[in-house]
């Protein structure tokens, strides 16, 4: 479980990991205009993508996991998928996403070969698409002036928000009642929060390190409580793909062990203030089910 405090001061986040966001943003993909040497050799051969050549990547907004910029996009998670497309030879586009078209992008449009924003391993999710292995965990935020990191807490300090959607969301409001407020996302969350409107938000733990960058709010992860089923069984995230490409999976899902093992995976955490204990460790990784 994560314990560490932390000294908010990076990123501004814009929408809640979960969420479900109302519209499209943009559907064709659009090439990062980064070049593939002709002499480049792939790690795993004979990769099948969308797009020759090209791994196509759905990209919602949600820091600190993805952002789009433009052609470009950002992030931790696009980090990883920029250094993973790199070790393949394949050049990368990103297409806009919102959380509740990502996973038939993949499905039922096929205009993506992968999506990244978070996205955490489900049962259900895994009828539609397949997952690579899993990269990090999450955890319930707690986010407040005093470092509240306990349900008990939140019993007493007054009106809580959450983002809608979450999987805590049930739990939390049969213990809170009348003081547990739902938003649409981060950004209507913080307001209220900054404002007195709440004394306290809760929000995915990475998330809501971006999103309290250089406030005086302090962000914890929940301690596990028997009442709240995510503070006891953290979820673990990884990268939903088409499920029928059972090749780009699995090579994709090797080289993220690998950086699992020789540290990348670690680096990239420490480089967006997370602490290193969000990384699944590979006895966790599995996402068969």
């Amino acid at each position: 479980m994560i314990t560490t405090r932390t000294a908010i001061r990076s990123i501004s986040a814009t929408a809640a990991l979960g969420l479900a966001a109302v519209a499209l943003t943009g559907c064709a993909a659009s090439a990062t205009g980064s070049t593939v040497a002709d002499d480049c050799t792939p790690v795993h051969e004979g990769l099948t993508t969308y797009t020759d050549g090209v791994l196509t990547v759905g990209v919602p907004e949600n820091l600190p996991y993805t952002k789009t910029e433009g052609t470009d996009a950002s992030g931790l998670e696009i980090d990883l998928i920029k250094q993973i497309a790199e070790a393949e030879c394949l050049g990368v586009a990103f297409v806009p996403i919102t959380y509740a078209n990502g996973i038939p992008m993949i499905s039922e449009q096929k205009k993506t070969d992968l999506i990244s924003g978070g996205w955490y391993v489900t049962a259900e999710r895994a009828e539609q698409v397949g997952f690579t292995t899993a990269t990090l965990y999450d955890a319930m935020g707690i986010v407040s002036t005093d470092g509240a990191s306990t349900i008990d807490e939140l019993e007493t300090i007054g009106d809580v928000g959450s983002g809608a959607g979450f999987s805590w969301e049930a739990d939390v409001s049969a213990i809170l009642g009348e003081h547990f407020k739902t938003y649409p996302g981060t950004i209507e969350m913080k307001q209220d929060l900054v404002n007195g409107r709440i004394q306290a938000a809760l929000d995915g733990y990475a998330v809501a390190v971006a999103a309290y960058a250089d406030t005086d709010f302090v962000v914890e992860a929940v301690e596990p409580d028997d009442r709240v089923a995510i503070t006891t069984e953290q979820p673990r995230i990884a990268f939903p793909i088409a499920k029928e490409n059972t090749d780009l999976n699995a090579a994709i899902s090797e080289l993220i062990d690998e950086y699992r093992e020789d540290g990348t995976l670690a680096d990239i955490l420490a480089a967006y203030d997370l602490p290193a204990d969000l990384l699944v460790p590979a006895e966790d990784s599995s996402t068969d089910f």
